[in-house]
């Protein structure tokens, strides 16, 4: 864990942040290089990620925030602390959609389109993200006795490193899109399995985390993931059927 990449006074350089703008970084270079192979103005990629890192950021914060509202109706400035992580991935992602959809509306480019040139920037960007969170120490796992476990600032003991379970989970889920990307036949459908594939991915690192159960073992984040993959993955399907019957007909 280290938190802090260097600090001048009381200015203080989180990981986190570094890494979230490498994050950022990254995914828009490789957007940008995958609208140029599609016969996309590269720039508006650029314009696009500039909109959706505040839409993310707020989005994941508000989630974050309304889940843990107990908390923040007796401490209300805390909602500003975004530098000490407190972000929900889910809200980031319903953030980032929301502005995606306004911006392909707004520069008339198809939807289904845009969003398969973003879907592999966004799993390497969550897999860099989730270093940052990480170093911060936040987003810890459960207790463990095993050699890799690690220490958090935010709770006692060793700790699984469920961190790093998603990130390596995240690299396998961008190289599967990345590869999978020129074999896709309906725009849209590689998005979406971005969307099924990592809730699939989140349902399972849920087990490793220490975070309130709603259901016995069930978490806010797996029943949210349960939801959102059904969705994705009919809606995958559907997509397909539809083509499939327009070129019959």
């Amino acid at each position: 864990m280290h938190p802090i990449v260097f600090s001048f006074g009381s200015f203080e350089v989180h990981t986190w942040g570094v890494m979230f703008a490498l994050a950022f970084l990254l995914g828009t270079a490789l957007a940008m290089l995958e609208a140029g192979r599609r016969g996309l103005d590269p720039n508006l990629i650029l314009d696009l990620a500039l909109y959706t890192s505040v839409a993310a950021i707020v989005g994941a914060r508000l989630l974050f925030v309304l889940l843990e509202w107990p908390y923040y109706s007796g401490n209300p400035i805390s909602v500003l602390w975004i530098r000490e992580g407190g972000l929900s991935l889910h809200g980031g992602l319903l953030g980032g959609v929301l502005v995606g959809l306004w911006f392909a509306g707004h520069q008339r480019i198809p939807k289904g389109r845009l969003a398969d040139i973003v879907a592999p920037s966004v799993a390497i960007g969550t897999m860099v993200a989730r270093f940052g969170c990480f170093f911060e120490g936040c987003c810890y796992g459960t207790l463990t006795e095993g050699w890799w476990g690690t220490l958090t600032r935010y709770a006692p003991g060793l700790r699984h490193p469920a961190q790093l379970y998603e990130a390596a989970l995240d690299l396998v889920l961008f190289l599967f899109l990345w590869f999978w990307r020129k074999r896709v036949r309906v725009p849209g459908q590689l998005f979406l399995l971005y969307i099924g594939l990592y809730s699939v991915i989140r349902f399972g690192v849920e087990f490793f985390r220490e975070v309130p159960h709603l259901y016995g073992w069930l978490t806010v984040a797996q029943l949210a993931s349960l939801v959102i993959a059904a969705l994705a993955f009919v809606w995958y399907h559907w997509l397909g059927a539809r083509t499939s019957r327009l070129d019959v007909e």
